[in-house]
């Protein structure tokens, strides 16, 4: 059984790196990042965000902190700065455990690259584009995976994930149970029970 931050921290961050890519660059086509954050203690926790509903695209969407590449030279580059200005979450607390593969979003002629980061605590603030911050424990989003005819949902604080955030977890979701077999038997490494 774990006893401390750190060490939840470090079973976290090892099994995390058996799932993700280690890598990921920008390609010729119009890209985005959004920034999947995970934080520990007493249990591993997912942070989402609502999109405001005056927004032009997603509004009132729940999603991941995110947005357009602007001048970053990479993914991690633009994931973090969207979370910043989003969540007011400072660069320096963030450690990148690694990456998930690039999603189309074909009505919006974009491909969007998740970045998977362990944060440390920081104080919220968010700006215009933010309608409600969402924090949930990882291992029952996870367990709240549905299949519907128009593809995986899950549920975030009482809230459905659908469209790209569900499909970007459902990555991630499918390489945990790929390499561990189960969520249960993730659960169990990541926690020693």
């Amino acid at each position: 059984m774990l006893t401390s931050e750190i060490e939840l921290r470090e079973c976290l961050r090892e099994a995390m790196q058996r799932v993700l890519d280690p890598d990921l660059e920008y390609s010729n086509t119009p890209s985005a990042a959004v920034l999947i954050p995970l934080f520990t203690y007493p249990r591993v926790k997912l942070i989402m965000i609502m999109r405001s509903k005056n927004l032009r695209r997603s509004a009132g969407h729940i999603a991941f902190p995110g947005g357009i590449r602007e001048s970053d030279e990479n993914p991690k580059d633009t994931a973090l700065r969207e979370a910043e200005e989003e969540l007011g979450l400072p660069t320096p607390n963030v450690d990148i455990l690694g990456f998930l593969s690039p999603r189309e979003v074909i009505e919006h002629r974009i491909k969007i690259h998740p970045v998977v980061g362990l944060v440390e605590s920081f104080e919220i603030r968010t700006n215009f584009e933010v309608r409600k911050v969402l924090i949930d424990d990882f291992i029952k989003v996870l367990k709240s995976r549905r299949i519907t005819d128009w593809g995986p949902n899950y549920e975030c604080q009482g809230e459905l994930v659908w469209g790209a955030s569900s499909r970007i977890l459902d990555d991630l979701y499918l390489r945990i149970v790929r390499e561990f077999g189960s969520i249960e038997n993730f659960e169990e490494t990541i926690y020693r029970i």
